[in-house]
């Protein structure tokens, strides 16, 4: 027979498997949605009453903040949460894990706490925003946690009410007559309350943390996903270049265009959120493992279409939201829109690669791409401000692209002819 004969169960599983992706997927987008749309909301109302310059200052904190959490973390909660999907970890190995990593943000700590003092507009500012990377990275584990068991509902849960808080808090701040510490403030409550949330949805740990010669090969197999998690960090990375580069004023129309361009990034993120734990659980199966893999593809094609509507409305939206001191980042809000286009569709190449244990090539495409970035953005910046500064940011995802395409068309042709290695001898199999 020529024709394949079509088994009507196999396409009922797959369309079942289908909606089931995809039901997940706008789930999870529907909470980030809200999630990051508060955010911007925090942002919007702190920003109209503090001045560019100020808002510079906060947000280039934030970033060290935010880089500050993602070098702590080292990839740590990516590779538990594929390790968990795939079944080769349990969970509360998982969780003993985390603890271990725990009795280190001290040093995190100390990182952020001197460089949030030097560089925020008062010291009680500073040292709110110093704490600001121990509690992201406490929310952004146990919220890993909780996507690693598949309990994406209360992961969202805690999220939103945590940023729910953050906004009433920002909106307090404000009308009491505290602008520079609405901001900060509310960003330390919405962390603060998501990582309490998280740890109480996770329940009460019944294994201890593990000590850290046995967290060891963990902490080592997750660099290279350290390194690639930098690539959600690269528009935080920026904002203290562009404040070299173009000033604080700068710094501000930069961050104010970048934060409100957020929510419009949240269906991308999701399907970072949601695929990575589907392909872990099909790894085994090359054939299944190349059609989920197509399928992600068409996905990200398809949702790739919300920041390219952000780069259409950006320049008149702007000015209207947060007042004609911010006109010039309507504009910056475009250019970066465009290059978190091509950033959506990095995300799928990104997971497969580190799917099949290449998270390695995904961490050397990453690095070289935001190297090149953050130069691009500090010399562009000097001459071009803001725009200038979001023409950097994508020129690195342009590069990302490019060499992530030529990585996943070599894994898929069967070129990378040796199997990928083993990255974790779990002692519990041992």
């Amino acid at each position: 027979m020529n024709a394949r004969a079509v088994d009507p169960a196999s396409h009922g599983r797959t369309r079942r498997a289908l909606g089931l992706l995809l039901g997940r997927l706008f789930g999870v987008a529907g909470a980030l949605a809200a999630g990051q749309l508060i955010v911007g909301l925090i942002y919007l109302v702190g920003a109209r009453a503090i001045t560019p310059a100020t808002l510079g200052l906060i947000a280039t904190c934030v970033a060290v903040a935010t880089i500050g959490s993602t070098v702590f973390d080292a990839g740590l909660t990516a590779l538990l949460i594929r390790e968990v999907a795939a079944g080769a970890l349990e969970r509360q190995r998982a969780a003993a894990i985390v603890g271990a990593k725990r009795r280190w943000t001290p040093v995190l700590a100390l990182a952020t706490f001197p460089a949030c003092l030097a560089i925020a507009p008062t010291v009680a500012t500073g040292l709110l925003l110093g704490c600001l990377g121990v509690v992201m990275w406490e929310a952004q584990t146990g919220n890993g946690l909780l996507r690693a068991r598949e309990r994406f509902t209360l992961a969202a849960t805690a999220q939103v009410s945590g940023r729910a808080v953050g906004l009433a808090v920002v909106a307090l701040m404000v009308a009491v007559e505290h602008p520079d510490l609405a901001l900060p403030l509310a960003l330390v409550a919405a962390f603060l309350l998501e990582a309490v949330l998280a740890r109480v949805f996770l329940g009460a740990r019944s294994a201890r943390p593990t000590s850290q010669r046995e967290a060891a090969p963990y902490y080592r197999a997750a660099i290279s996903y350290g390194l690639a998690s930098l690539a959600a960090s690269a528009q935080q990375l920026d904002t203290p270049l562009v404040a070299l580069g173009a000033g604080a004023a700068g710094a501000g129309l930069y961050a104010a265009a970048g934060r409100l361009l957020g929510p419009l990034g949240f269906l991308a993120t999701s399907l970072g959120l949601v695929a990575a734990p589907w392909l872990a659980r099909a790894r085994r199966d090359e054939l299944s493992l190349r059609h989920e893999e197509r399928r992600v593809f068409r996905i990200a094609w398809l949702l790739a279409a919300a920041p390219l509507g952000a780069a259409l409305v950006g320049p008149p939206l702007l000015p209207v939201l947060l007042g004609p001191e911010y006109a010039a980042s309507g504009v910056v809000l475009s250019v970066l829109a465009l290059g978190s286009v091509v950033s959506t569709l990095n995300q799928p190449m990104s997971i497969i690669l580190q799917n099949r244990g290449r998270q390695g090539i995904t961490a050397i495409a990453i690095s070289i791409g935001l190297g090149i970035g953050l130069v691009a953005t500090l010399v562009l910046a000097t001459v071009g401000g803001a725009v200038g500064a979001a023409i950097g940011f994508g020129l690195s995802q342009v590069y990302i692209l490019i060499h992530l395409a030529l990585a996943v068309r070599s894994v898929r042709l069967g070129k990378a002819t040796s199997p990928p290695r083993r990255e974790v001898d779990h002692p519990d199999e041992a």
